[in-house]
């Protein structure tokens, strides 16, 4: 169990980082940007070129890499924005929608393209695992949980205690009120493109520090980012972050279960044992999503319509 809670944290950081940018967009926009696990595909890159071409040691590479790919990769998400969803900005939200998958194409095999469809890894050197009440954490793990709670915690200080959050909160709640107010909505919208772009990358990058980079990466994600975000209650940051424990942690768990008893009971094997082999993870995940959506739409945190 102590295995499963150490891994299902490392999973939730890599959800939540993506998770909690697509939110933002929701939440301000109404429109769920498929692109958007694709800034993780893309800041995971840049990170990864720039970590190899510092002649540093490989941890001060990596990590001056990831901030110099967050900012870019903010950058492209502010570009994005400019350029293809404010022109749709009246539009239905099935349009925009649509346009965000087409970009999320673009995307995907424009870093194909570029690095190529092999997978690649960063130069992380090898070291023994941390033996954490009986269980075991890598370095890159433990790395990977402080940086996603640091960020969530200094995003919710920016959420909750800065002019910036309030503005954000405000033009999420009534873009109209909030203009009539003196808010700039559109600045608005460009920063919460920025911040939710850097903070895919971010996630991105820290997938890639505890498996392997590939430029379909972020479709293979695309269904726990989405998974997360719904089960905590899509419009609300902090419910993406427990929607992204949640499905972590009934990833990890159905992994080890022995269905063999519930097999039998439905006539479906006659098996002593029975397990989800790893490949079919996602499974998991649709079976969550699915029940979530039957029994609670609007998701742990969401908000009454």
């Amino acid at each position: 169990m102590i295995q499963i809670i150490l891994d299902s944290l490392i999973r939730a950081s890599e959800l939540a980082l993506i998770g909690v940018g697509l939110t933002m967009v929701y939440d301000i926009l109404r429109f769920a940007s498929f692109a958007h696990v694709q800034f993780g595909t893309i800041g995971a890159f840049v990170a990864l070129s720039i970590s190899l071409a510092l002649p540093l040691p490989a941890a001060w590479a990596i990590l001056v890499g990831a901030l110099v790919a967050c900012v870019i990769t903010g950058g492209l998400g502010v570009l994005s924005d400019k350029l293809i969803f404010a022109r749709l900005r009246n539009r239905p939200a099935a349009i925009l929608m649509i346009a965000s998958f087409g970009l999320g194409m673009v995307m995907q095999y424009g870093v194909q393209a570029i690095w190529g469809a092999g997978a690649h890894a960063y130069p992380l050197p090898l070291a023994r695992p941390w033996i954490v009440f009986g269980g075991r954490l890598s370095p890159a793990g433990a790395g990977v949980i402080a940086a996603a709670a640091v960020s969530m915690l200094a995003f919710h200080l920016l959420l909750t205690r800065t002019k910036l959050g309030v503005a954000m909160r405000a033009t999420a709640d009534n873009p109209q009120l909030s203009e009539a107010s003196g808010i700039t909505t559109e600045r608005i919208i460009r920063i919460v493109w920025f911040i939710g772009a850097a903070l895919g990358a971010l996630g991105g990058i820290m997938l890639g520090l505890v498996a392997q980079i590939q430029s379909n990466m972020g479709f293979e994600i695309m269904v726990a980012v989405f998974a997360a975000v719904i089960v905590g209650g899509i419009g609300n940051v902090h419910g993406a972050v427990l929607g992204a424990g949640v499905v972590a942690f009934a990833e990890n768990i159905g992994l080890v279960i022995n269905w063999a008893p519930l097999g039998r009971l439905l006539g479906l094997t006659t098996e002593a044992h029975l397990y989800i082999p790893v490949g079919f993870k996602t499974g998991i995940t649709f079976v969550i999503l699915i029940l979530i959506l039957l029994v609670m739409p609007r998701g742990i945190l969401g908000r009454r319509a």
